[in-house]
């Protein structure tokens, strides 16, 4: 895509801007902010823009052959949160003008160049921006190792110089030296004091006198130093610019793809797939598809449609659809069962006093991928900054419903009790967001995690093959739950793991089993709930997605068993189960070896499925009981009960309502899929409790 470059001056929007042209984008605009023409602040108090260094930016039109856009910076830092909403006066506003006016002139553009490495504070802006003028925000420094990117720099030969100094260690002689000189330095005071060694915390900012983009040099030929402030521990001291040339350069066409070494997603799943390929995992037994005998009477006068189960501060919504009420009739579009659908959730959602500000996890299913785009086109306007979490697969829902959504919300927590990362920018470290939801929510010791595909995070492409897909999808779920200091190998409350052939589950548990238990010597840790679903499509016709919750690491015991039991004649249930602290997850597989099977013995299999493991939970947690099952998400067959899923919600309905106070009935959705694991099961039941 044709891209316009932020740039400061600075080594790192140079870099990045490398990285751009490496990955096959064309650079063909440069674009910076300024100070005021009538200030004589050479340093602005800006959380966003460095400004040190600003006399030298219009040589670099010069340098690189291109045509530079400025603007004064007339804002100031009026949002200090994490996240931005458009704020009159706000510095971020600047950014907006400025790009504005580069789309004015550079219709074509399609991207921008960002040097941002871990400044959630200027990249959040910078994608802010980007999404209302429809751009991509190009960010390949993101989260990359600071060493790496410094000895990346040297090596590229790009040439910059300290042009301010600002953290313990670093005194006003270091300025005007190269980042070559001084990288022995900033690797020592790293190892004593913690400094970021690319600077990343505003320890020092540099200006770029050259790189392998640069058709013309920079020569700084006369500074003056200026102390800004004379701390004991730290000088803040900056190079004001007095006199800087342009000096022509050998021509010398650079091949920067040759020479930049982008990191390689081959290189990052490498040990997943050699290592995967040793674990054994035991080819299914055939199964017989069992006919249903529906003895079950419709005896419920219950609202079957929605489901909805609260202990404060969770909040579950299942099975909501455009059919809950009379304001769709068939034949409409789309976009119109969408806005219905989530005009329901927002009536559920007032009727608990909640908003779709508070919901942290989407499950959404819908009848046809080809209609995803237009769905989210409704979908998004629902939803603000820091938008829920979500995962999506297509699957065959009842006719004439297209749509169907289960939703988590968590009230009343303060923001600093919810941490929300919503990274839209592309980079090597994991997939860009670039739909309405983010990557990841954590509240109330659970990580939301919205559902991963096998995604080259670069470029959003898939690889074309299976084994490809899963160890990547895996990767960038780690690459994830790592930025957030979460442990997915030993703390996954809950994983579903969508494929879209049965012939691709062996491969994708070796997968899970590699992973999960490298490094882990634990056996309380080992079985993972974790459910395997075949379902018709999944986005971007991906071949596999995982979708993880995981524990936060705050609560300190563990507890997790495996067990096949009997739980009806002829019908075993296997069960997975975690317990971390007071919150429980588990898995449960139904399968049966009858040929002819009646419903009211199926429905007796999940409720003394659902008795067993309230029953280990009670031995855990002597307080919690069936008050504590807040969720099930019921995965069903569709070969199996074909058009008896209403018979089974009836029966299961009312065997509950037998067993336990309405109340406390969890919140249940019903999910048809082609296969359960490849073991024969005709049911797949996700359970949450807290």
């Amino acid at each position: 895509m044709k891209v316009v470059a932020l740039v400061s001056g600075g080594k790192d929007s140079c870099l990045n801007m490398l990285h751009c042209v490496a990955n096959g984008h064309q650079i063909v605009a440069l674009a910076n902010l300024r100070p005021p023409s009538h200030s004589d602040k050479d340093e602005l108090d800006s959380h966003l823009y460095q400004t040190v260094g600003h006399d030298a930016i219009p040589h670099y039109a010069s340098c690189m052959n291109l045509p530079l856009y400025r603007r004064s910076i007339t804002g100031s830092s009026l949002i200090r949160s994490p996240f931005y909403r458009v704020t009159q006066g706000d510095e971020t506003e600047d950014l907006y003008e400025l790009l504005k006016e580069v789309k004015e002139h550079h219709p074509d553009v399609q991207g921008v160049s960002v040097g941002a490495i871990l400044s959630n504070y200027q990249r959040i802006r910078v994608e802010h921006v980007c999404d209302r003028l429809g751009l991509t925000s190009l960010a390949y420094l993101w989260r990359r190792d600071q060493k790496e990117l410094l000895d990346e720099m040297i090596e590229l030969g790009l040439e910059a110089v300290l042009i301010k100094v600002a953290a313990i260690g670093l005194e006003p002689s270091h300025l005007g030296k190269s980042i070559r000189d001084m990288r022995s330095s900033l690797i020592e005071l790293n190892e004593k004091y913690g400094i970021n060694v690319c600077g990343e915390g505003g320890e020092y900012e540099t200006l770029t006198v050259d790189c392998p983009l640069f058709v013309k040099r920079l020569i700084i030929a006369d500074t003056e130093t200026v102390t800004h402030s004379d701390d004991a521990f730290a000088t803040v001291a900056y190079l004001r610019l007095k006199k800087v040339l342009v000096q022509d350069k050998p021509p010398n066409r650079v091949d920067v793809e040759s020479i930049i070494k982008r990191p390689s997603w081959q290189n990052s799943i490498e040990h997943i797939l050699a290592s995967a390929s040793s674990v054994h995992i035991q080819d299914p037994k055939p199964s017989t598809v069992p006919v249903i005998d529906n003895d079950i009477k419709d005896q419920s006068n219950r609202d079957m449609a929605v489901a909805s189960r609260s202990r404060s501060p969770f909040h579950f919504i299942s099975g909501v659809t455009a059919y809950d009420n009379n304001m769709v009739v068939n034949g409409c579009t789309i976009e119109e069962e969408t806005r219905s659908c989530m005009n329901n959730i927002k009536g559920y959602l007032d009727k608990l006093d909640l908003s779709f500000a508070d919901i942290v996890s989407m499950n959404v299913v819908i009848s046809d991928m080809n209609d995803f785009g237009r769905v989210n086109a409704v979908y998004k306007t629902y939803f603000d900054i820091k938008p829920a979490t979500r995962a999506c697969v297509a699957v065959n829902l009842p006719h004439p419903v297209r749509i169907q959504v289960d939703l988590v919300a968590i009230k009343n927590v303060s923001p600093e009790e919810r941490e929300t990362m919503h990274v839209q920018s592309l980079s090597y470290w994991a997939p860009a967001n670039v739909g309405p939801y983010s990557q990841a929510i954590i509240s109330q010791n659970h990580a939301f995690i919205a559902g991963q595909i096998g995604l080259i995070p670069s470029s959003l492409q898939l690889p074309p093959s299976l084994q490809s897909q899963s160890a990547l999808s895996l990767h960038n779920l780690q690459s994830i739950t790592t930025a957030l200091n979460l442990n997915l190998k030993q703390r996954v409350l809950l994983c579903l793991c969508y494929v879209d052939e049965e012939k691709s589950i062996g491969a994708v548990k070796r997968m899970w089993e590699y992973f999960c238990n490298e490094d882990n010597g634990d056996s309380n840790l080992r079985p993972s709930p974790v459910l395997y679903l075949v379902v018709p499509v999944i986005p971007k016709n991906g071949k596999v997605e995982w979708h993880a919750t995981v524990d936060d690491g705050k609560d300190t015991g563990v507890a997790g068993c495996k067990d096949v039991v009997d739980v009806a004649p002829g019908v075993k249930a296997t069960v997975a189960t975690r317990v971390i602290g007071s919150t429980l997850s588990s898995v449960v597989r139904i399968a049966t070896n009858k040929s002819e099977i009646q419903m009211s013995l199926i429905v007796e299999s999940i409720v003394n499925s659902l008795s067993n493991i309230i029953s280990a939970y009670e031995k855990i947690n002597p307080s919690c009981g069936w008050n504590n099952l807040l969720s099930a998400r019921i995965f069903y067959k569709e070969s199996v009960f074909k058009e008896n899923k209403s018979q089974l919600q009836r029966g299961l309905d009312t065997a509950l309502k037998s067993k336990t106070e309405l109340d406390t009935i969890p919140a249940i959705s019903y999910v048809p899929v082609i296969s359960i694991d490849n073991d024969g099961s005709i049911l797949g039941i996700a359970i949450h409790g807290v």
